[in-house]
C-alpha cells in the first residue's frame, strides 16, 4: 500500500531523473493546495465567510490548470508566472473580504514569497521580493487610510482562531514540503559531488601508480631484448647458443606483448563509459584451444607441461574477445608462477546451469598476505619463477571483464603447493546467438600439435 502511494506520488510530481527540482516543488505545492483548498472552503462555511470561498474556488481552478500545464506540457515558467499573478490578485481580493490585517491573508503572502523564491532563478529574487512586499504594503496602506474598505467578518472570536489555525497549518505543510525538497536535493548533490571527487581521486591515483609501474617494468624487458639482439648481431655464436638466445628473446618479447596488451585493454575499459559486451554462444573447447596456441611457446621454454581435459560439449554465454583475454591471462599467470618442469591442468565442469573452467598449477602459490587484494590494481608487479615481469593489471582485468560478462572468478591457493583459478559462466541454451562448435578432448601432446597449427592472435 505504502509503496503504491509512493509510486503514485512520484508519478504526479515527476521523476527526479527527468523533472527539474523547481518543477517538482511546484507540482508538490500545487497538489497540497488542491487538497487543502477544499478543506479551507469547509472551514469558511463553518465560520460563515462565504465570499472568501469565491477566491478559494478560483484559486483552486488556477492551481489545477497551471499544475497540468507544467506537469504534462512542460511549461513551468509560464505556469508559475500565471499562478503567481493569479493567486496574488485572489489573495488581495481575499484580504478585503476576509478581515484584512485581522485575517490570514498576510500569512498566505509570506507562503507565496517562500514558494516563489524556491522556484524562480536566483537572479529574479529581488524582483519577486519587491513585488510581494509592494503588494502587501499597498494593502496595509489602503486599509490604514480607508478603514471602511475592510470589514471584520468573524461573527465570533473562535472563528478568527479557527481560520488562523487552519491557514497556519496549511502554510507549515507547504513550507515543509518546499524546504524538504531543497534540503534533500542539497544533500543528494553534496553526496554526488563527494562520490565524484573520490572516484576522480581513485582514478588519478590509479593513473599515477600505473605510470610509475610502467616506467619501471617496461625498461627491464626492453633492455633484455636489446641485449639479446646486440649479442646476436655482434658475436659469432654456435647454433645451440643462438637457439638459446632466440628462445629467450622470444620469451621476453611475448611477456612484453602480454604486458602491453593488458595495459591497452585496461585503458580501453576505463574510457568512454567502459567496454561494450557482446554476449554470444561459445564452445569452451575451441576458446581454450585458441588461447593455448598463444601460450604454448612460453610453456615449452620453461618445460612446463599443460594437460587439458575440456568437455567438448560444454557451451557457455560470454563475450568472445573478453573471454579469450581472461583465459590467456590466467594461463599466462599459471606458466609464470610454475617452476621449470612443473605441470598445469586445464579442465572443465558443469553444475546447475553453470559452466566452470579450472586452471590449476603446481607452482609457488600465492602468499596469504596477497590473497585478500589479489584482484586489485597493485602498486608493485610480481616476478615469475623465471623473472617474468608484469604490471599487475592481468588479474584486475580478469575480474572486471568476467563480471561484465555476468560471470564469476575465484581462486584457491596454498603457498608452495600451487593455485587453482576458476571461471564460472551461464551455460548456453537454445537461445544462443552463435552456433555451437564441436571438438575432442585434448591431451598434452594434442594441445601442442594444435598450438603449432593454429595462428597466433
Amino acid at each position: 500500500m505504502i509503496k503504491s502511494i509512493k509510486g503514485l506520488h512520484a508519478k504526479l510530481i515527476g521523476n527526479s531523473a527527468d523533472t527539474p527540482l523547481q518543477a517538482r516543488i511546484f507540482h508538490e505545492v500545487s497538489l497540497i493546495a488542491m487538497i487543502g483548498l477544499p478543506l479551507a472552503v469547509l472551514v469558511n462555511i463553518v465560520i460563515k465567510v462565504p465570499l472568501a470561498n469565491i477566491a478559494l474556488s478560483a484559486g483552486w481552478m488556477v492551481t489545477a490548470a497551471m499544475y497540468i500545464n507544467s506537469r504534462y506540457f512542460g511549461r513551468l515558467q509560464l505556469s508559475f508566472i500565471i499562478f503567481s499573478a493569479g493567486t496574488s490578485l485572489l489573495m488581495a481580493f481575499n484580504y478585503f473580504i476576509n478581515s484584512g490585517i485581522h485575517g490570514p491573508t498576510l500569512i498566505l503572502y509570506l507562503l507565496s514569497l517562500v514558494f516563489t523564491l524556491s522556484v524562480m532563478p536566483t537572479r529574479q529574487y529581488v524582483f519577486w521580493m519587491l513585488i510581494n512586499v509592494g503588494i502587501v504594503g499597498g494593502l496595509l496602506l489602503v486599509e490604514y487610510y480607508n478603514r471602511g474598505f475592510v470589514k471584520v467578518t468573524y461573527a465570533k472570536r473562535s472563528d478568527l482562531f479557527l481560520d488562523t489555525a487552519t491557514t497556519y497549518i496549511c502554510v507549515v505543510v507547504c513550507m515543509g514540503a518546499v524546504f524538504s525538497y531543497l534540503i534533500n536535493s542539497y544533500q543528494r548533490e553534496k553526496n554526488n559531488a563527494l562520490a565524484a571527487s573520490l572516484a576522480l581521486k581513485d582514478a588519478n591515483d590509479s593513473k599515477t601508480r600505473l605510470l610509475s609501474i610502467l616506467s619501471h617494468d617496461l625498461r627491464s624487458p626492453l633492455n633484455s631484448i636489446a641485449s639479446f639482439l646486440e649479442m646476436l648481431h655482434e658475436y659469432e655464436l654456435s647454433p645451440d647458443e643462438r637457439r638459446f638466445l632466440e628462445k629467450n628473446l622470444l620469451n621476453e618479447t611475448k611477456n612484453t606483448q602480454v604486458l602491453l596488451h593488458n595495459l591497452l585493454n585496461w585503458t580501453k575499459s576505463q574510457m568512454d563509459g567502459g567496454t561494450s559486451v557482446n554476449m554470444v554462444r561459445l564452445n569452451l573447447f575451441e576458446i581454450v584451444s585458441t588461447c593455448l596456441a598463444v601460450q604454448q611457446a612460453a610453456a615449452d621454454i620453461k618445460t612446463v607441461t599443460i594437460g587439458v581435459n575440456i568437455d567438448p560439449s560444454a557451451e557457455l554465454t560470454a563475450d568472445l574477445d573478453m573471454l579469450k583475454l581472461v583465459i590467456r591471462n590466467l594461463i599466462n599467470n599459471a606458466i609464470k608462477f610454475t617452476l621449470p618442469g612443473g605441470n598445469i591442468q586445464i579442465y572443465s565442469s558443469r553444475d546447475s546451469g553453470r559452466v566452470r573452467l579450472h586452471i590449476m598449477d603446481n607452482g609457488v602459490g600465492i602468499p596469504v598476505a596477497r590473497q585478500g587484494n589479489l584482484f586489485e590494481l597493485n602498486a608493485a608487479s610480481t616476478y615469475g619463477t623465471s623473472n617474468e615481469k608484469g604490471v599487475g593489471l592481468g588479474l584486475n582485468l580478469c575480474k572486471e571483464y568476467t563480471e561484465m560478462q555476468k560471470g564469476k572468478i575465484s581462486f584457491h591457493s596454498v603457498p608452495g603447493n600451487g593455485t587453482t583459478f576458476t571461471l564460472e559462466f551461464p551455460e548456453a541454451n537454445d537461445e544462443g546467438i552463435v552456433g555451437s562448435h564441436t571438438g575432442n578432448y585434448l591431451t598434452t601432446d594434442s594441445s601442442k600439435e594444435l598450438a603449432s597449427q593454429t595462428p597466433q592472435i
